[in-house]
C-alpha cells in the first residue's frame, strides 16, 4: 500500500526537480540577456547619430557664415574705398551690409549653440562607452558564474531524478498517476502536511474525524477544503 508519507517524499523530490529547473531556466535567461549591454549599446548608437547630425549642421552653418563674412568684407570695401559716391547706392550698400552683419551674428550664435550641443553629445557618448566597458567587464565574471551554475545543475538534477525514480518504483502506479494529476492541478503541491490540526497548504482546520484518519495513516485522506492529499506532520 502506498502511504501519504511516501507520496510526500516523492513530492519532495519533485519540488527539488522544480527548483533545479527554475534555477537553470533563470540562469539561461540571464545568459541570453548578454548582461544588459544591448540597451546601452543602442543608446550609444542613437547618441552617435545625434552627434553626427549636429556636426553636419555645424559644417553647414560654418560654410554659410564664411560666405556671409566674405560678403560683409566686400560690402565694407565698397562702402569705404571711395569708389562709390552715389548717395542712393551708398544707402543701399549700407542697408545690405547691416543685413549681412545681422545674419552673420545669427550664424555665429547658432554655431556656438551647435558647438555646445556637440560637446554635450560627445560627453554622453564617452559616458555610454564607459558604461558598456563596465557592463562587459562585470559580465565576464557573471557569465562565468552562470555557466558554472548551469553545468553543476545537470548532475544535481540527474541525482535527484534517479532517487525519485527508485522511490516511484516502490509505489503503486495508479496512486502515483493520481498524485501527478493532482500535483499539476495544485501548482506543484499535491500532498500537504497536517500540523496542529491544520492543513499546511490551505491553512484550514480539519474536522476531528478527518484528522484522526490522517493520523492513523491507514487510508488516503484528502483535505475537505483544498483537495490535497494529507500527511501527518511531525
Amino acid at each position: 500500500m502506498t502511504t501519504s508519507r511516501q507520496l510526500f517524499s516523492l513530492q519532495e523530490f519533485d519540488l527539488a526537480l522544480d527548483r533545479i529547473d527554475i534555477e537553470k531556466a533563470e540562469a539561461e535567461t540571464e545568459l541570453g540577456s548578454g548582461g544588459g549591454a544591448v540597451a546601452v549599446e543602442t543608446a550609444l548608437e542613437s547618441e552617435k547619430q545625434t552627434l553626427e547630425e549636429v556636426r553636419a549642421l555645424h559644417r553647414e552653418q560654418t560654410t554659410d557664415a564664411e560666405s556671409q563674412r566674405q560678403r560683409s568684407t566686400d560690402l565694407d570695401r565698397q562702402l569705404y574705398d571711395g569708389e562709390v559716391t552715389d548717395p542712393q547706392v551708398l544707402e543701399s550698400l549700407q542697408q545690405e551690409a547691416n543685413n549681412v552683419r545681422n545674419i552673420l551674428q545669427d550664424r555665429d550664435t547658432k554655431l556656438m549653440e551647435l558647438s555646445l550641443k556637440a560637446e554635450e553629445s560627445r560627453n554622453r557618448c564617452a559616458e555610454l562607452e564607459a558604461r558598456i566597458a563596465e557592463i562587459n567587464t562585470a559580465w565576464e565574471t557573471r557569465s562565468a558564474q552562470l555557466n558554472k551554475i548551469v553545468k553543476e545543475l545537470a548532475p544535481q538534477r540527474e541525482e535527484v531524478r534517479a532517487k525519485r525514480g527508485v522511490l516511484a518504483k516502490t509505489l503503486e502506479s495508479v496512486v502515483v498517476e493520481k498524485y501527478e494529476i493532482l500535483r499539476k492541478a495544485k501548482k506543484g503541491t499535491a500532498v500537504a502536511k497536517v500540523e496542529r490540526g491544520l492543513c499546511q497548504a490551505c491553512r484550514m482546520s480539519l474536522p476531528t474525524q478527518q484528522h484522526q484518519k490522517v493520523k492513523s495513516g491507514r487510508e488516503t485522506v484528502h483535505c475537505s477544503s483544498c483537495g490535497r492529499i494529507l500527511c501527518q506532520g511531525g
